[in-house]
């Protein structure tokens, strides 16, 4: 049954697609997800393998999704002492974002309303959704070009990220996250978790928000990142930390410094990371959670 819609949903999406436009004026979608104690992350589909690894038989679905988002929680998955992300945690993730790209809304809908495998649900004001029980996940699309999915309370996420959007990350932060392969938004010190840069967790807890993008360049994978301290000079003492830890770490490794003159850079409580290198142990500590992630919503729901 789930070859057979996943067949079904390819067919429709190759013969119909549907019109390349934005899909709110004034924003990105993933801009009103991240409420307090969620992260929240977008991946550009053209760098999904190169991210987080060939998955094996990918959904014919994500053939025509350009971009994948989502807010995960709750943080339960991470140690409450240290921080570290609890894998074994990962069944008790919830999610829910959207799938955005060539998705034309009746004709995805109708064939979710037609397959055994999704209930149609009665929301509020005569709107239907579609569950599936196997997976847990509840899914609809509204309108052209975008695919909502929640694996709870999905009438609230259709309020809070389509009908009534209140956006959470900055236009700025946003088209940061957009242009980039991957990027991640922490807006509270509860959902904050190792970063990659070797920060102690007493540090990031003094951040009120952390913005990170992965890039790729020159085939190698970049990061970048905006954080935003709680005073100006925590934000200075985060700069002076950042930039003594990558030099002890090319020193140990035996690495040349490179150019350190904008690598980090302080303006007034926001410290930005311009370009910096991941080796490989920084680069699965920030993609462990999402990849873990992307193969469950690519290979257990669709």
């Amino acid at each position: 049954m789930k070859r057979l819609l996943c067949a079904s949903i390819l067919i429709i999406l190759l013969v119909t697609g549907c019109a390349k436009k934005p899909l709110f004026k004034e924003s990105y979608y993933f801009q009103a997800l991240g409420e307090p104690q969620q992260i929240v992350f977008t991946i550009d589909t053209a760098y999904i393998d190169d991210l987080f690894g060939e998955v094996p038989e990918m959904v014919p679905l994500l053939t025509k999704v350009r971009r994948i988002s989502a807010e995960v929680y709750p943080m339960q998955l991470f140690d409450s002492e240290e921080g570290n992300l609890q894998l074994d945690r990962l069944s008790s993730l919830n999610f829910r974002g959207a799938l955005e790209g060539d998705i034309p809304a009746f004709a995805l809908n109708t064939a979710l309303l037609w397959n055994k495998g999704w209930q149609k649900v009665e929301g509020e004001n005569n709107r239907r959704y579609y569950h599936n029980q196997q997976y847990g996940i509840d899914v609809y699309a509204p309108k052209n070009g975008l695919l909502l999915f929640a694996t709870d309370s999905f009438e609230d996420h259709y309020q809070k990220s389509y009908l009534k959007r209140q956006l959470h990350i900055t236009d700025a932060v946003a088209l940061r996250m957009k242009e980039a392969a991957f990027g991640i938004f922490m807006a509270s010190p509860q959902a904050m978790i190792d970063i990659g840069l070797a920060l102690p967790k007493s540090v990031l807890l003094q951040a009120d928000s952390v913005a990170l993008v992965v890039e790729k360049k020159e085939e190698e994978f970049r990061l970048g990142g905006i954080i935003t301290m709680k005073t100006e000079r925590l934000a200075n003492s985060l700069s002076i930390l950042l930039k003594s830890s990558y030099i002890s770490d090319k020193r140990r490794n035996k690495e040349p410094l490179g150019n350190l003159e904008n690598l980090f850079i302080r303006v007034g409580d926001v410290v930005i990371v311009n370009d910096m290198i991941l080796d490989e142990e920084q680069f699965r500590s920030i993609t462990a959670l999402f990849s873990s992630f992307t193969s469950r919503l690519t290979q257990e729901v669709w």
